[in-house]
């Protein structure tokens, strides 16, 4: 069924802009105020907040306040309809609009503007004032409303309708309803959305390991032989079962909610029983399982939609069973590369390959995309390219709903422009992404857009041309060879001091421009911790010491400060406040310099670190860098593997302290090594051990630790170390069964006249 609201606007003697305000519709000229609003005898919430809001901005605009009135009144010679009325009913055989579509048609007698049942009345009302009376909506707070005396209309018949059926932007502006109605953007995530029961990652909430594992661990994930709490076990019927109930009794107190996920947990660890690798075998994916599981729940629900996740293990299609008719697949792009449009990769196994062959076997796709860097989300990360063919890839496959997932909450990296481009591009794939972005970067900073203009196109130009990748869990330290160099910063701050300058008079504008200058600023910082010293560290030479660069501690307190004020909550995705970034940055910069014997050593390791957590290298172990919680930084990675090395001090030396410094981040599967143990030689074969460190485990969430102690003075060259890694993940932890990862960063050897404390941590 249409919906619409009918509104008249009446002569109310608002004075003399009022009575000189006019509908310019070319050939005639009609007075503003002989117009009221009406609305339907029985008006929806969407019908009343959209007269409300054209009553709103008309008077913004002319400074007539528009009357409202129900259908009940009598017929006007000159209307503006928004809603089919017994003033304007519907005609016979019409076809029903999208949910959220609308038809506006304007001529001498009457403004019509009708929408879909969702709430196409209210998108075909901002459509109204966007195109036909100029308003443009920012960001929440930040609108350009013109003050006129002539709104010019075009006659004729105009309709719109959303390229996806549901359209979400996850930022923190979308939070607020209003804003998010004019950006035309759903809210379901986490939101208690109108049409959600439940919201991804749902399956340990149907079936509890803490209710059921106890007693029956056979619901549960068979990993290496033994159950585990990471995945449920989905051919069991007992698990089907449990789950249903707990889903009905779910679904009884929220009746209204169509959409219920069941779905996968945010891990590995999917089951081995022989029954489930029977399906997953026979289908060529684990979404085998996962779908045949699906499909049995959805055939209890009929009148209900069971949505689950194509994700990680699970993206991969299946080759023979198909998701049921009222089964939603959300698909992720968490893989995949930022820099080049998801489309540019066609190989088998890539996303376009899997976003392929579900879109030949599911009828309602939802794609999960994924906009920001999660490891640094007030960081850098010029993926702008790349949105709108990302979104135009997912309209071609017949993709119902998107999902773009930033960040909300908090203040992150560019907000207002993607908030901005995404929900326009959502609605309308096809528009002109570069005209999109010009017009808000002159709307929103004003005389500084042409310099804000040219720190974004510069960045993005120097991504392409380095011809790296662009990975949501990347930090600004390792795009130094790609975007963020040291004259690419140079003149990166060029294009903000100029648009400091040339909005400096206006204190709301310069603060926009302050605002995005953040994550530049924070590059500069998370640069400078991994070269520590010289032209681009935090350290330099006073004499014969080494002492905190002044300006680096002034950069670290702007930030700081600056990211307080303009709504930054956390710099991290599990949450890093910047006070709290303040302090760990300050902590670091006291602690990060470490001179000892075996600094700038050479040493050999039996064997070598992922090529993914490299630090800088060969040599990183005995550089006298210390790592931060960023363990893309200055940490070298072994995934399952022991750390073994021999450091040669070059010749025989004195020494008396012997220590290792690692990292514990529980959540990215990182564990502090279960053992230590150093030993020393004079030739390189034959060691004496000299320090064993036994049962180091910690339950803090991210650790960094140095462990070592004094021992007996020796004369020695060589001294290796032996760290143990933890192999699999415990059985308690998320990942259990999964590889575990050992972090060091640096490999230390001393002559030192005082007692250093054991196992010291910071």
């Amino acid at each position: 069924m249409k919906k619409s609201i009918i509104i008249f606007l009446v002569f109310m003697g608002c004075g003399a802009l009022a009575q000189e305000a006019w509908f310019d519709m070319g050939e005639d000229r009609l007075p503003v105020a002989q117009y009221q609003i009406v609305v339907p005898l029985y008006p929806t919430a969407y019908e009343l907040k959209a007269a409300s809001e054209l009553q709103k901005y008309v008077e913004m605009m002319t400074g007539v306040k528009l009357v409202i009135a129900d259908e009940t009144v009598p017929r006007s010679v000159h209307e503006i309809v928004l809603d089919h009325s017994a003033h304007y009913p519907v005609a016979a055989g019409s076809s029903p609009l999208d949910p959220d579509g609308f038809e506006i048609s304007i001529s001498r007698s009457a403004i019509l503007i009708t929408g879909g049942a969702h709430k196409g009345i209210l998108y075909g009302l901002y459509e109204f004032l966007e195109k036909n009376a100029g308003c443009r909506f920012w960001a929440p707070g930040a609108e350009d409303i013109p003050k006129t005396s002539v709104i010019r209309l075009p006659v004729g018949h105009f309709a719109g309708k959303p390229a996806f059926g549901s359209r979400e932007v996850y930022y923190a502006g979308m939070d607020e309803q209003d804003f998010a109605d004019k950006m035309r953007s759903d809210r379901h995530a986490w939101k208690g959305g109108e049409n959600w029961g439940m919201w991804v990652h749902t399956m340990f909430s149907l079936v509890p390991p803490e209710k059921y594992f106890g007693t029956h661990p056979e619901y549960y994930a068979l990993m290496g032989g033994k159950r585990s709490k990471t995945q449920l076990c989905l051919s069991n019927p007992d698990v089907l079962k449990i789950a249903v109930e707990e889903l009905n009794r779910r679904m009884t107190e929220k009746p209204g909610a169509k959409y219920w996920s069941v779905s996968q947990m945010d891990t590995y660890g999917y089951c081995e029983c022989d029954a489930c690798i029977a399906v997953n075998n026979h289908e060529g994916s684990p979404s085998g399982s996962v779908i045949t599981f699906v499909n049995k729940v959805a055939a209890v629900f009929p009148d209900k939609v069971i949505s689950t996740l194509a994700y990680q293990y699970s993206r991969k299609a299946p080759k023979y069973v198909k998701p049921a008719s009222n089964v939603n697949i959300m698909l992720c792009t968490i893989e995949c590369d930022r820099s080049k449009p998801l489309e540019s990769d066609t190989s088998a196994g890539s996303f376009v390959s899997d976003l392929k062959n579900w879109s030949a076997i599911a009828g309602d796709i939802l794609v999960w995309d994924y906009v920001i860097q999660f490891t640094n989300m007030i960081g850098p990360f010029p993926n702008l390219p790349v949105l709108q063919p990302n979104i135009q890839l997912f309209q071609k496959y017949h993709v119902g709903s998107v999902f773009e997932q930033g960040c909300h909450g908090t203040y992150s990296e560019n907000q207002e422009l993607r908030q901005y481009l995404l929900a326009k591009l959502l609605w309308n794939p096809g528009l002109n992404e570069d005209s999109l972005t010009s017009a808000f970067l002159t709307g929103y900073y004003g005389a500084a857009a042409p310099y804000i203009r040219q720190y974004l196109d510069g960045m993005a130009s120097a991504l392409q041309h380095s011809g790296r990748t662009l990975w949501i869990y990347d930090s600004p330290g390792q795009e130094t060879d790609a975007f963020l160099s040291r004259e690419q910063i140079r003149t990166y701050n060029d294009n903000f001091d100029k648009a400091e300058a040339a909005v400096a008079d206006d204190a709301n504008l310069k603060a926009r421009v302050e605002k995005a200058r953040l994550p530049l600023q924070y590059a500069i910082l998370e640069i400078s911790k991994k070269y520590i010293t010289g032209q681009d560290g935090f350290m330099e030479q006073s004499g014969t010491e080494i002492i905190l660069r002044r300006d680096r501690k002034d950069q670290l307190a702007e930030f700081t400060m600056r990211a307080n004020r303009y709504g930054v909550k956390s710099v991290h995705e599990r949450g890093l406040s910047p006070d709290e970034y303040g302090k760990q940055s300050s902590l670091f910069f006291q602690n990060a310099w470490c001179r000892h014997l075996a600094k700038d050593k050479r040493y050999t390791l039996v064997k070598l670190p992922s090529p993914k957590y490299s630090a800088e290298g060969p040599g990183s172990l005995t550089d006298g860098k210390r790592g931060s919680t960023n363990y893309y930084m200055l940490w070298q990675g072994f995934e399952e593997d022991d750390l073994e090395a021999v450091v040669d001090l070059g010749s025989p030396a004195a020494i008396n302290y012997v220590g290792a410094e690692f990292l514990q981040d529980l959540t990215s599967w990182i564990f502090y090594p279960e053992k230590l143990s150093v030993s020393v030689s004079d030739d390189g074969k034959q060691f004496r051990e000299v320090a064993v460190f036994d049962s180091l485990q910690f339950t803090d969430l991210v650790l960094i630790r140095e462990t070592g102690r004094q021992i007996p003075l020796s004369d020695c060259r060589y001294v290796k170390f032996y760290a143990r890694n933890k192999g699999k993940c415990p059985a308690w932890h998320i990942g259990h069964g999964g590889k575990a990862w050992l972090f060091a960063d640096e490999l230390i050897v001393d002559k030192r006249t005082f007692i250093s404390p054991s196992q010291i941590q910071r």
